[in-house]
């Protein structure tokens, strides 16, 4: 008699039985065991090799994460200014998460090209915000000045489309398996870390306060209201006229305010006693005329016509300003401030005591449009369109000026300094008195009132 399973079993017709089943996974319980299968998954895990190509995914990451934190940070602050800016913030910094996550998780070829492209777009308009200004927002035509946060955002992007490029152009390398798997974590996290520190101090109130600040126009009392009646006469007429908060941006509305030493105080109140006399001796376009001031810009809301004697813009006296500020251009019109107009090559002349005069100049896009002595265009004109006026444009580098309303009756809310005169409105080409322009706020709303 055969011993049990020694021989085949035998099935109808003495036909030898074929079980599906190998013999030795019927007879010997040789199927794995969930331990055993998970046993197995942990070595096949441990022995597939971690490439060169994982730790920069997750650098890349890293960054894109950290850049569009800081920019939905900063995404409200901009809202308050102009919605296109705000949403410019929120656009971008949603979509740099957004590659941060597809970067992990999906590392196409297109994601990598989106996220250069997207990087490459961000930092040329950073670029050209800095340098000639955007063409459209509340900084039309007016460069900026370089800030820490803005800077921290700038590299980073740089970095995502340098790990970028590295991807799509050396694939192979970033195959390679990685031989020093605790030396390259360490390096990731390092840099991973650095990146996520920084990018969180930007987040803070030392930063956040600074850009969303009184003196950025975004506070209650920032007295921009919309009703003023330089406001209601029309947006800036150049970019000059604005003030540069504390994180470069400009903005209409009051200047920040730096609070004075005693000894500043004291020679400040000197130095205005000084002006004063010297805009009272020139209370009519015909008493500047005679003293020798010409008609350098016709009247502008918000800042007035100006009169300008080259004598004085060698150098600053604060009794001596170079410029005069009129409500008109007629014989009898008013005074109502005056312009330091100053030839200073090194850079911002020294002024006032004090930090609280902030020196401007009009040389974004090229320049004023001067024809002659007279400006005839502010800096959003072509070269074509001055042309067209009769005029050229003119980058005037070395050219600073600054505006001081002491004149009684015109002591700004905006500040002493301020770019503008909030209480000075009428109409560009007429005077201070005339309704503002058609198409203006003032113009729309008087029409509303007449109806």
């Amino acid at each position: 008699m055969a011993q049990l399973g020694s021989a085949p079993a035998l099935g109808a017709g003495g036909r030898e039985f074929e079980s599906p089943f190998p013999d030795q996974a019927i007879f010997r319980g040789d199927v794995d065991s969930p331990m055993e299968t998970a046993r197995d998954t942990a070595e096949t895990t441990a022995s597939t090799p971690v490439t060169i190509g994982r730790y920069v995914r997750w650098i890349a990451a890293v960054f894109s994460a950290t850049a569009g934190a800081v920019h939905l940070g900063y995404a409200p602050h901009h809202l308050e200014e102009d919605w296109a800016h705000g949403w410019f913030f929120i656009a971008v910094g949603a979509a740099q998460i957004a590659f941060a996550i597809l970067l992990v998780n999906r590392p196409r070829r297109w994601v990598w090209a989106s996220a250069i492209a997207l990087n490459l777009g961000v930092i040329a308009t950073w670029i050209i915000s800095r340098t000639v200004g955007l063409p459209v927002g509340p900084e039309t035509l007016r460069s900026e000045s370089v800030s820490t946060p803005d800077v921290v955002c700038v590299a980073l992007g740089f970095g995502v489309v340098a790990l970028g490029a590295l991807s799509l152009l050396a694939p192979k390398f970033l195959d390679r398996p990685v031989r020093d798997r605790i030396g390259t974590g360490a390096v990731t996290g390092f840099v991973s870390g650095a990146a996520i520190l920084i990018g969180a101090v930007m987040l803070t109130p030392t930063y956040t306060a600074a850009h969303a600040g009184t003196d950025h126009g975004h506070s209650e009392n920032s007295v921009l209201t919309g009703l003023t009646a330089c406001e209601l006469s029309g947006p800036a007429a150049s970019p000059g006229q604005v003030t540069l908060d504390a994180e470069g941006h400009s903005h209409r509305g009051p200047t920040e305010q730096v609070a004075l030493s005693q000894t500043e105080r004291d020679e400040l109140a000197a130095q205005q006693v000084l002006a004063r006399e010297a805009a009272l001796r020139y209370p009519t376009v015909a008493d500047a005329e005679a003293a020798g001031f010409r008609k350098s810009v016709g009247f502008v809301p918000c800042i007035g016509a100006h009169y300008t004697n080259p004598r004085y813009i060698v150098s600053f006296d604060p009794a001596y300003p170079s410029e005069l500020l009129y409500d008109g251009t007629a014989p009898t019109s008013k005074i109502v401030g005056l312009s330091y107009l100053v030839w200073s090559p090194g850079g911002e002349p020294t002024g006032f005591a004090g930090a609280n005069d902030r020196w401007h100049q009009h040389n974004s896009n090229g320049g004023l449009c001067i024809k002659g002595t007279l400006v005839v265009g502010g800096e959003a004109l072509t070269d074509d369109e001055c042309r067209d006026r009769g005029g050229r444009k003119s980058a005037m580098d070395s050219v600073w000026m600054l505006h001081n309303w002491v004149v009684p009756g015109w002591e700004c809310s905006w500040g002493t300094f301020a770019g503008e005169c909030p209480e000075l409105g009428g109409r560009t080409g007429g005077s201070a008195w005339d309704p503002p322009d058609p198409g203006s706020s003032g113009a729309a709303l008087d029409g509303l009132a007449s109806r």
